[in-house]
């Protein structure tokens, strides 16, 4: 830049840290607990010492602070009611993932390897890269937040805080000018006196992009360290260029400001993506996370999910009713729907948050008549979620568009992949005649052709019949189309199909 570094402005953004001592502070930080040792004690019990562990931990905290100054307020809050809904509460914020889980099953290494990671960005001022591969579900965001949390509690100093995170996702952040914006947001947020945020301005996006990087590369290890999370990493390295991605692993690299960049993709080519001169400036950590590969992993993983830990704030009741309500827990997995139910997630995805989606409701559902997790619950809401949207679609139809469906499910059988309204008409009068002759036509009739054609136009602006021709080529009766089920559900949605005649069935299932 052609003018002097402002060094003012720079430490509007980076004050220095208070987890490192200077010649101008010094501050004494009691040894950090090792990750093993903080792994132990939220393994081995099922009462969380810490608040920071539950996001109603200060409303509990709260609640039992006011419930100690008077008797009648205690009878009131250890009620059934209020454990029911403190409970349904800290399920569904796990569940929807508001809350970070204080134990991480089968990732003990790579939480060892990220924290020391960051740790040594924290305390020793060292500047790291790293990315996290791996599928979706298999808890790459929480294991960052875990860290996160742990490192928070250690580090922070009341107000002060040890370090600063940023956070951008592909998705959001889809060009470079977008991504800049938000770090300069996030920075500037961390500034109270507003008139120090205004107080400079730039020309261009180009000033602005120099003037941010410059501060990111200048300093030394007393900064405050900054932490960059990039999610969806793939698509930071598919923009063109890979601007933002090159001047942050340059920075790193430089080793002034202590900051650390973490990707997290679930592409297992991400690093591929990245050009020459950027992956130059990678330090190629990699850290790989998988789905449970056995199905009694996946089954503790889900069964951990839904059992409730209590807090030291809580209240006796509360955690009498945690005890009964976990022991129902151990029961619930025990029966052979539920299994079922996890096996059949487990086959198709590993992805834990497919189970999540049917916790929802039975948690919601909870109540002082019903206090613990029901397996009709699961089940209503298991086959809800497995239904399929076409399916669905076809219980609102009338019997003659369901009829000409049918007749196009024998189409398809007969290796005719594409028809149009006359071929399908035929073979429902074929089948109409034959269903007269053998005297078993009670309940359907044949309806005329206009009446017919309508209810396959009907078809077609539900998007249940697509046609391959434009308008103008031919008439509408000879256009050819074609139907956008497959035949498994065309025979489900006729079976599921309320006052459907038998001879119907049995036409569709070819009895």
């Amino acid at each position: 830049m052609s003018e002097s570094f402002d060094w003012d402005a720079f430490h509007k953004f980076f004050p220095p840290s208070p987890t490192r001592r200077s010649s101008h502070r010094s501050i004494k930080r009691p040894a950090p607990a090792s990750p093993t040792n903080k792994r132990a004690r939220l393994t081995n019990s099922t009462v969380l010492y810490d608040n920071n562990d539950d996001p109603f931990a200060l409303t509990a905290a709260a609640t039992a602070a006011s419930s100690s100054s008077s008797t009648s307020r205690t009878h009131n809050n250890d009620t059934l009611k209020n454990h029911v809904e403190l409970a349904s509460s800290r399920l569904l914020a796990h569940i929807s993932e508001q809350s970070v889980p204080s134990q991480l099953y089968g990732l003990d290494e790579e939480y060892e390897k990220l924290h020391d990671l960051l740790d040594q960005t924290v305390s020793k001022g060292e500047s790291n890269s790293c990315l996290i591969i791996g599928n979706r579900g298999t808890g790459k965001t929480m294991l960052v937040r875990r860290v996160l949390d742990d490192l928070a509690r250690e580090y922070n100093r009341g107000d002060q805080e040890g370090f600063c995170v940023i956070r951008l996702n592909g998705l959001i952040q889809s060009t470079d000018r977008l991504a800049l914006n938000e770090i300069a947001r996030q920075l500037f947020e961390r500034q109270v006196d507003q008139q120090q945020q205004s107080s400079r301005r730039f020309g261009s996006f180009a000033e602005s992009f120099e003037y941010l990087l410059s501060l990111l590369k200048s300093g030394d290890k007393m900064t405050l360290p900054v932490i960059f999370i990039l999610d969806e990493f793939d698509l930071f390295a598919q923009q063109p260029k890979q601007a933002l991605l090159y001047n942050l692993f340059d920075a790193a690299q430089s080793a002034q400001n202590p900051m650390a960049v973490i990707g997290l993709t679930c592409r297992l080519d991400a690093l591929l993506l990245l050009e020459k001169r950027v992956k130059s400036r990678f330090s190629h950590r990699q850290i790989y996370l998988f789905p449970p590969k056995e199905f009694d992993d996946f089954k503790e993983l889900t069964k951990g999910a839904l059992q409730l830990r209590t807090l030291i704030t809580d209240t006796p009741g509360y955690s009498t009713y945690t005890d009964q309500f976990n022991a129902s827990i151990e029961e619930l997995f025990k029966d052979t729907t539920i299994i079922s139910i996890i096996r059949r997630i487990f086959d198709l995805t590993k992805d834990i948050r497919m189970f999540y989606k049917i916790c929802f409701e039975p948690i919601s559902q909870l109540s002082v008549d019903e206090p613990f997790l029901s397996m009709n619950h699961f089940q209503e809401t298991s086959i809800a979620q497995r239904s399929d949207s076409k399916t669905e679609i076809l219980k609102g139809v009338s019997l003659l568009e369901l009829i000409l469906i049918v007749a196009m499910k024998k189409l398809l059988e007969k290796d005719i992949s594409t028809f149009n309204f006359e071929m399908v008409f035929d073979e429902y009068r074929d089948f109409m005649n034959q269903t007269q002759v053998r005297g078993a036509g009670f309940g359907v009739r044949l309806y005329k052709r206009p009446v017919a054609l309508k209810a396959f136009e009907n078809l077609q602006g539900f998007e249940l019949v697509c046609p391959l021709e434009e308008i103008a080529k031919c008439p509408k009766e000879y256009r050819m189309a074609k139907l956008m089920l497959e035949q498994n559900q065309v025979t489900e949605a006729v079976l599921k199909y309320k006052d459907c005649p038998s001879t119907i069935k049995r036409w569709v299932t070819g009895g």
